[in-house]
Order: C-alpha cells, then structure tokens, then sequence
C-alpha cells in the first residue's frame, strides 16, 4: 500500500508539471522488474492477466524482456506505456494500481520507475506506425550537464542521412522527462529481422552520405557528439517483445 501511494503521489506531480510545460508532448512510461528467483511463471502469469484485464487498446501496455546485458540473466522486463498525452496522467489508475500490487508485486524482486519518456518526433522515422516491432535495440546516452547543441546537431544530421541509406528503418530518440537524470537520452531502433535491424540499406555507406550531404562534417561532428557524453553512460541492450504479456492488436 504504501508504495502503492507514492506511485500516486509521483504521477499527480508528474503530471501537475507536464500540464504547465508540455502540453502537447507524446510520452512513453517505462517500468524494469527482475522477478523473485523461482517466480518468474509465475510473474508472467500474473503479468499476463494484469494485461488482459487492464490493458486493452485504449491504455495499451507492451512487455519486452531484456536479452543482452548482465541483467539479463536473471530475467529482466520492461513494460511499456506508449504514446500518452497530458489527459492520460489525469486519469483514475487507482483501480488498476491496486491490482498489480496484489496480484503482480508478490513476484518482484526488484522494480523501478515509473521512467516517464517524451519522444523526439523530428528525431524519428517510421514510427508513428502503432504495430509494435519483435525486436528492440535501446542505446542509453547520458549527456554533461552544459550546452549540448553539437550532440543535438550530430543527431539531427544523422537522422536526415538515415532516411536515404535506410528508408525502411524504424527509428526514434526519447528524452527522459521525469525518473532520472534529465541528461539521460535512449536511442531506439526497432525491427523484426535480426539481420537486418535497420531494414535494407541504400545509397552507400552513412558516413559517405553524411559527408556528402553535410560538407565533409561527419568526423567533426561525431568527435564532438561524442565530447557531450559522459564516458561509463553508454549502454547498448536488445529486448524481444513478448506479445504474450503485451496488448493485443
């Protein structure tokens, strides 16, 4: 109950502070749980009818679990709250938060967030589509505290070469809003063929179009990106959608 309470509590701030300065963001809210050792069907299980009940198309929820990682190992997931605007954090989840914690919680060893997301929508290609993907690549980026216009640049430029080497990728960038460290970035790429992550690949090498299309900047511009980021906060992890404790569509 009474974490069931600062739930509540974080998400009325959250959402108190949203209202004045983003009004028309798109978020995301992610949470992470390792299951109690022994648990995990059960977790999934009771995960599984959480979702059933709860989770329908208007308030969709999708579970990915973590394949790469040191994390990994001890069964890793992720729940995530796609697409919701300023009106969702206005709404009464209370029903639904007393369900996952008698029914869900016994089974956590270890739970965090909720992380709440805006997506970068200039910084995105081809995901607007509402299907999810099988497939995950999240990489973390933790930014110096500072003018960061060069790491916002780089990524700017590299978006707009992406769309002509790889036209069919799926492809955004999350800022975290709220839950963390407000430098924290995710990078996401999405797919379904683990060959090919970034779908097929056109027109030459990115780093050929890039200086071709910005003037020979690409060295300079990823040797400054890369001045913008801290050193240890650079992590690369792969999720698989688990559709069997996601939403159906």
């Amino acid at each position: 109950m009474k974490n069931l309470k600062i739930l509540t509590l974080t998400l009325l701030f959250v959402s108190v502070s949203f209202a004045q300065y983003n009004p028309n963001a798109e978020y995301w809210i992610t949470y992470q749980y390792t299951p109690k050792k022994g648990m995990t069907a059960k977790f999934e299980s009771a995960v599984k009818a959480k979702t059933k009940i709860y989770n329908k198309s208007d308030n969709p929820v999708y579970t990915a679990i973590q394949t790469t990682g040191e994390l990994s190992e001890n069964g890793r997931y992720e729940r995530i709250m796609p697409r919701r605007d300023i009106d969702w954090f206005m709404r009464d989840n209370t029903a639904e938060g007393k369900y996952w914690m008698a029914n869900v919680d016994k089974y956590v060893q270890k739970g965090e967030g909720p992380y709440v997301w805006i997506r970068v929508k200039e910084l995105s290609i081809n995901f607007d589509k509402p299907t999810p993907s099988k497939y995950i690549r999240v990489n973390t980026r933790v930014l110096k505290n500072g003018d960061n216009s060069d790491f916002w640049r780089y990524l700017r430029r590299r978006v707009e070469v992406l769309k002509k080497t790889s036209p069919d990728i799926k492809y955004t960038v999350f800022r975290l809003d709220s839950g963390g460290n407000a430098n924290t970035i995710r990078i996401i790429t999405a797919y379904d063929n683990m060959k090919k992550p970034q779908g097929e690949t056109n027109n030459g090498a990115m780093r050929a179009i890039y200086d071709e299309m910005y003037e020979g900047a690409w060295q300079d511009d990823f040797d400054k990106y890369n001045e913008r980021l801290i050193e240890w906060a650079r992590p690369q992890y792969n999720y698989t959608l688990r559709a069997d404790l996601s939403t159906s569509n």
